[in-house]
C-alpha cells in the first residue's frame, strides 16, 4: 500500500496535536465574531442563503427532520429539501416552510441519514457529478455521503466521526488505520485525510478537529473545538451538526464573501457544541446566562460557580438551542462576560 501503514501509526507522531501545540487553533467565542452576523434592513431569504438538504432515507427519516431543524434554527433564510416521499412529508410536517425539489441554493448537505449515497439516486447532486455543470458552491458531506467521496473535491467539508474516516482512509488507500488509530491520533488522521483529497475535513468527537487545505493540498488551517460536556454523545446530534453547518456556508456564499470553509467548520463545531451544553442547563432546570454560554471551554467543564453538569438531551434540543447561542454571540462583545448575568431564555 502507497499509503500510511498503521504500523507506522503507532508510534507518537510529531504532527499529533496537544493542549498546547501552536499549529493547533483552539475556537473560542472571540473567534465568531463577525462570521455569525444579524440580517439587515435590506436583506432577503435569499441573501441570508439557501440550503438545499439531501438528507435522510426510508431507513433513518428523522435524520431529514434534525438537519433541517439545525438548519432553520442556525438562520438559513431558506431551505430546499430533495428525498423520498415519506422522509419529504416527515420533514414538511416538522418545518412547514421548507421547498420541496432542487432550485437555487448557496449550499448542499448530503448524506446524514443516508445508508450509501451510491445506492440513492441523489448520488447525482455530489460534487464529483457536478463538475460538468460547474456548479460552485460548498458542499457538506457527512455519513452516508461519504462513500463517493474521491481526492480532488474542493469546495467540500467532510463530518466524519473517527470509524467513518477509518473507513474512508482504508477506501481511498490514503492510510491503513483502524478506528482505534483516529481516535489515538485524530489531528493526524484529520490531516492525513484531508490532504490526500484536498477538502476540508471535520473529525467529529469530543474534541473535533478541523483542517482545510488549498490547491496544492498544502495544509492551510488547523482548528480544535472542545465540548463542554458529554451529553451530546446520542443519536442525531451529528445530523444536526450538518445542517448548522450547511446554514453557515450558504450565508457566507449569500454574501459574496470568499470562502472559508475551515473556519465555517470550526464555527459550526462551536456552536454544536454550546447549543449542546445550553440544551444539558435547561434540562437541569437551569436557565443558562449569557456570560456562561461565551464562557471558555475550560471554565465550563471545570464547573463555574452554581452550573449543575447538565442532563440528557435528545438531537432535537440541541437544534433548538442554537439561537439561543447565536442570541448570545450578537448580545454583546466577548469582553463583557464579566456583566451581570442576563438570561436569554
Amino acid at each position: 500500500m502507497s499509503g500510511v501503514t498503521e504500523s507506522a501509526m503507532a508510534e507518537p507522531h510529531e504532527s499529533e496535536p496537544t493542549a498546547s501545540d501552536p499549529q493547533w487553533h483552539d475556537i473560542t467565542a472571540e473567534d465568531l465574531h463577525g462570521a455569525i452576523l444579524a440580517p439587515g434592513p435590506e436583506d432577503n431569504k435569499y441573501t441570508r442563503g439557501v440550503v438545499l438538504l439531501a438528507t435522510g432515507s426510508q431507513t433513518y427519516p428523522g435524520a431529514a427532520v434534525l438537519s433541517a431543524q439545525a438548519a432553520g434554527h442556525a438562520g438559513a433564510g431558506m431551505l430546499r429539501y430533495t428525498g423520498p416521499e415519506k422522509v419529504a412529508r416527515a420533514v414538511l410536517a416538522a418545518r412547514p416552510e421548507v421547498v420541496r425539489g432542487l432550485g437555487r441554493c448557496n449550499a448542499l448537505v448530503i448524506g446524514s441519514g443516508i445508508p450509501d449515497i451510491r445506492e440513492d439516486e441523489r448520488q447525482e447532486l455530489m460534487p464529483k457529478t457536478r463538475k460538468r455543470a460547474a456548479v460552485a458552491y460548498p458542499t457538506v458531506v457527512d455519513a452516508g455521503a461519504l462513500t463517493f467521496v474521491e481526492p480532488g473535491s474542493r469546495d467540500t467539508v467532510i463530518t466524519p466521526h473517527a470509524g467513518e474516516l477509518s473507513t474512508l482512509l482504508n477506501r481511498l488507500d490514503i492510510a491503513d488505520l483502524s478506528r482505534a488509530d483516529v481516535e489515538a491520533t485524530p489531528g493526524r488522521a484529520a490531516e492525513l485525510a484531508a490532504t490526500a483529497i484536498g477538502c476540508t475535513v471535520l473529525l467529529k468527537g469530543h474534541v473535533s478537529h478541523i483542517v482545510s487545505v488549498d490547491s496544492e493540498r498544502q495544509v492551510t488551517a488547523r482548528y480544535r473545538v472542545t465540548a463542554p460536556n458529554s451529553w451530546m454523545a446520542t443519536a442525531g446530534t451529528g445530523d444536526v451538526l450538518a445542517g448548522l453547518l450547511g446554514a453557515l456556508l450558504a450565508a457566507r456564499h449569500a454574501r459574496e464573501e470568499g470562502a472559508n470553509l475551515a473556519l465555517d467548520a470550526a464555527c459550526a463545531a462551536w456552536l454544536h457544541g454550546r447549543a449542546g451544553w445550553v440544551a444539558s442547563q435547561r434540562n437541569a432546570g437551569v436557565p443558562p446566562q449569557l456570560r456562561e454560554i461565551l464562557a471558555s471551554t475550560g471554565e465550563l467543564a471545570n464547573g463555574m460557580v452554581g452550573i449543575p453538569v447538565g442532563a440528557p438531551v435528545l438531537a432535537l434540543e440541541v437544534a433548538q438551542a442554537i439561537p439561543a447561542v447565536i442570541a448570545a454571540l450578537l448580545a454583546q462583545p466577548v469582553s463583557a462576560l464579566l456583566a451581570p448575568p442576563v438570561s436569554v431564555l
